[in-house]
């Protein structure tokens, strides 16, 4: 079979330009496919919230963000009929996988499934969902992981007799070129060049620990001497309470915190390069793991170490760079952050070795291991 003629087909209920994990892993597969030479199509759903990408060539947007609706299953089921038979379909969510495995006696196909760690960590053992997923995971060929952590995760819930494979996930190359001028954000160019930043870059949930995070930067400041900290908290807010809960904590610690929304690449890449250091104090909260944390190799691209609990992935990720501590460790993070701020050759032997690693972890791996055939046969 010629490079040419072989292809793959990502399902997907979460794409791009939508900011999160599995957007960014579901449309880099797609991208690194065509870079390669393979015919990819992706499935995938619209966002109008967002401005409307540049001609898509081979993209169906016609799934509603994790969401499916009888038209569009009957829109995906066209579309998977009148794709070439030799071509791989990967479902790459859960919503996608039980989409798959549904429609399946009508389209006829094997799928493999992609696995996330809070995807899983949310079906309760013996509810009718979990029944439901148990059976749309049995009727995949091969299930696919982030982590080591989050297919342990799986299989202590569903059990281990599936096929099964670690992708770990990659980091773009562009997150590794410097990026020169000043800030485009008017409160991240208004800091002052003496404040120590530390920054979290995420989803605002409970789940990445901002609240605890705010914590640990007074701990740092009284007990450890943290001069001058000022906590960033860079990304999309999922909950508006807790984002109000973060802010006022912090108000009330005297730490000044600024909420800055979805970055451009730029300047969160500005902002890595300006911070003492990344904290991800993850928490595992019902339903919600951190099952592998891509931001922590985009910090590293930039030269940042991260400062992070021992949960889910995030050890994969990580190696022995950065800090990597217990989740209750409060204490032995605040004393990291603190050195960090005020070690600059600790920081930069650190963030030097945390982008040796981050290099490590490319999207064309992610792919090769994804869909070996289709290297195989070119």
């Amino acid at each position: 079979m010629s490079a040419a003629a072989a292809g793959g087909i990502v399902l997907t209920c979460e794409y791009p330009p939508f900011p999160g994990g599995i957007g960014t892993y579901a449309g880099e597969l797609v991208s690194e496919l065509r870079r390669a030479g393979f015919k990819a199509v992706a499935i995938a759903p619209a966002y109008p919230e967002f401005p409307a990408p540049d001609r898509e060539p081979d993209t169906h947007r016609i799934l509603r963000h994790h969401g499916i609706t009888p038209v569009s299953a009957l829109k995906v089921l066209n579309v998977l009929r009148s794709s070439p038979r030799h071509s791989i379909l990967l479902a790459a969510d859960i919503r996608s996988v039980l989409l798959a495995a549904i429609l399946k006696p009508l389209h006829g196909r094997n799928f493999r499934a992609m696995i996330h760690g809070s995807e899983v960590s949310k079906l309760q053992q013996g509810g009718p969902l979990f029944r439901l997923a148990t059976w749309a995971y049995a009727a995949a060929d091969l299930i696919l992981a982030n982590s080591q952590a989050t297919l342990q995760l799986f299989s202590a819930s569903f059990g281990s007799p599936f096929e099964s494979r670690v992708t770990y996930l990659g980091v773009d190359h562009a997150w590794f070129a410097p990026q020169d001028g000043g800030f485009e954000h008017a409160d991240l160019a208004a800091l002052d060049p003496q404040s120590a930043v530390v920054c979290t870059v995420g989803r605002i949930e409970a789940r990445k620990g901002h609240l605890e995070s705010v914590r640990i930067l007074a701990r740092a400041r009284d007990d450890y001497g943290l001069a001058d900290p000022v906590f960033v908290m860079a990304g999309r807010p999922e909950d508006e309470a807790y984002v109000a809960h973060v802010l006022a904590e912090a108000k009330a610690l005297g730490i000044p915190a600024i909420q800055t929304g979805r970055l451009s690449q730029a300047d969160l890449k500005r902002l890595y390069r300006r911070a003492a250091c990344h904290v991800l104090c993850a928490r595992e909260l019902s339903g919600k793991i951190e099952g592998f944390g891509l931001v922590l190799l985009e910090a590293a691209a930039q030269d940042c170490p991260s400062v992070a609990t021992r949960l889910g992935g995030i050890p994969e990720v990580m190696g022995d760079t950065g800090v990597v501590l217990p989740a209750d460790d409060f204490d032995g993070m605040a004393r990291a952050v603190a050195v960090y701020a005020a070690d600059i050759g600790t920081r930069r032997r650190d963030g030097a070795a945390a982008k040796l690693r981050a290099q490590a972890f490319t999207w064309a791996q992610c792919a090769r291991r994804t869909f070996p055939e289709l290297w195989a046969s070119a």
